[in-house]
């Protein structure tokens, strides 16, 4: 029987421990970094939006969505459990994220994206507008087109 894959808001308890425990692992200590805020309140924000991968009813990764204007999203904290790094779960997430977006509203997709990852982004459609940062800049519109009504 194949996985039952879906992107949801991150509300429960569960969903938030799920969601920082994930983050956590894989963006701060995967990366010999310390420091982790839990409590963040970015995370919190009206507009911000933190999303669960969900397999099977199991969380497999994280991202967080900002609403940074009335058509522009920022993409954030993207992630999925290391032990499930690729095998295509990534590109779900991204492709669950944009769809999300897009019932937002959303046209334009900005993430600064961890160096090792410009060429993940790359394969997705996304450009890279300004590659002289830390973590380059990098964006992708959001066709109509590309989604179901």
């Amino acid at each position: 029987m194949p996985s039952r894959i879906h992107l949801r808001r991150v509300e429960s308890d569960g969903d938030w421990a799920a969601y920082h425990h994930i983050r956590k692992r894989v963006l701060w200590e995967g990366r010999g970094l310390d420091g982790y805020d839990e409590r963040h309140p970015d995370d919190r924000l009206a507009g911000n939006h933190p999303l669960l991968l969900m397999r099977d009813d199991a969380p497999v990764g994280t991202a967080r969505l900002d609403v940074a204007g009335p058509r522009l999203g920022i993409v954030r904290l993207v992630a999925i459990e290391p032990d499930l790094q690729r095998h295509g779960l990534g590109r779900i997430l991204m492709r669950e994220l944009e769809t999300y977006a897009h019932r937002l509203g959303l046209e334009q997709l900005e993430v600064n994206a961890a160096r090792e990852a410009e060429g993940f982004y790359q394969s997705l459609g996304w450009a890279l507008v300004q590659s002289d940062r830390k973590n380059p800049l990098m964006t992708k519109a959001l066709n109509p087109g590309d989604f179901p009504s």
